[in-house]
């Protein structure tokens, strides 16, 4: 956005100005590695294997993966691979409306059909009230669906009762796009992860709990002394490192991902990207997508849904959607892209 509306580009890093310079000059060359670092985490038309961070350049060293670049023809076979079994996620028909003035209903979803695959990243894009978060909590039961079906391996969602349900809720979470707003600042960080576990039955003492809570700190790329701090006394990097070590507590295997970096400053975006990327092979995840920023969900995901007004536009592979488009509105997303001509 920078590129296409300034003539001139001041960059500061803690307070100081590091580089400035006419902005073509800048994009084109930037000289301080701060600057590097910043053009260089964005996910772009390549595709590395890990995203180099800002302290990656500050430090003046790209680790293993960040200069390997996955192929097309990789990532087509990957995909292949997973959509060769069974989905683990079934939507068939979903449709939801909300109430109007004069009691008339408004429709947001409009009859949804789709599947998901065991370790599948589904990217979900979209304007502006397009139902894209609609959908995600409908998929959930954080908000009833008008009709249709929601089949979790083999079971419709929509049929449990609230016992049922609630069992189900360890296995499908969700991560906020602001992560302030989902911690209580009245619990400590370790009382926010262990009271998940304990509401869920997961661990058989408090030390236990603790103990798994302070592994989970230490895997995101926090400290055990974070353990008894507030969520105030951290950055919102941190704090969404908070929110997945907590999610992770629950050993969930679909997680709906719901503008999860939006709020997050550029120079931690790659960071928390390249977290999720990891825990999703480690622990055989299933994401749901959800982001207006295409690039990103083009380098998160295998194959990515357009919904345009609460219908699927378009749905198919990451890079043929992103090279090839077949429906106008995607045509119109993705010309809509800072630095697309």
């Amino acid at each position: 956005v920078v590129r296409e509306v300034a003539d001139e580009v001041l960059v500061m890093h803690r307070g100081e100005v590091v580089e400035q310079a006419p902005v073509e000059q800048l994009f084109a060359d930037p000289q301080h590695p701060y600057t590097r670092g910043l053009l260089a985490c964005r996910p772009g038309r390549t595709q590395p294997r890990k995203l180099p961070t800002v302290d990656d350049f500050l430090r003046g060293e790209l680790p293993p993966g960040t200069q390997e670049l996955v192929s097309d023809e990789s990532r087509r076979q990957h995909l292949e691979k997973l959509m060769a079994g069974p989905p683990l996620l079934q939507v068939k028909g979903l449709a939801k409306d909300f109430p109007a003035a004069g009691g008339a209903r408004t429709p947001v979803l409009h009859d949804l059909t789709f599947e998901v695959y065991p370790g599948e990243s589904l990217g979900i894009v979209g304007g502006s009230g397009s139902g894209k978060t609609t959908l995600g909590r409908s998929i959930l039961r954080l908000v009833e669906p008008g009709a249709g079906e929601v089949v979790y391996r083999g079971t419709d969602l929509r049929q449990l009762d609230d016992r049922g349900m609630r069992a189900m809720r360890r296995e499908l979470q969700l991560i906020f796009q602001d992560p302030y707003s989902s911690l209580n600042p009245r619990l400590t960080v370790g009382g926010a992860i262990t009271e998940a576990m304990a509401v869920h039955g997961i661990g058989s003492h408090a030390r236990e709990r603790r103990e798994r809570a302070m592994a989970l700190l230490d895997r995101v790329g926090l400290e055990a002394a974070h353990f008894d701090r507030f969520p105030h006394q951290f950055s919102g990097g941190q704090r969404q490192r908070i929110v997945i070590a907590r999610t992770l507590a629950l050993e969930p295997r679909l997680i709906v991902c719901d503008e999860s970096i939006a709020a997050l400053d550029v120079s931690v975006q790659a960071q928390v990207l390249n977290l999720l990327n990891d825990l999703k092979e480690e622990h055989g995840l299933t994401y749901l997508f959800i982001s207006h920023d295409l690039n990103v969900v083009r380098y998160m995901c295998d194959r990515i849904l357009v919904l345009e007004q609460g219908h699927i536009a378009e749905l198919g592979p990451s890079d043929d959607l992103y090279e090839h488009p077949q429906a106008e509105y995607t045509r119109r997303l993705l010309s809509a892209i800072p630095g697309t001509v």
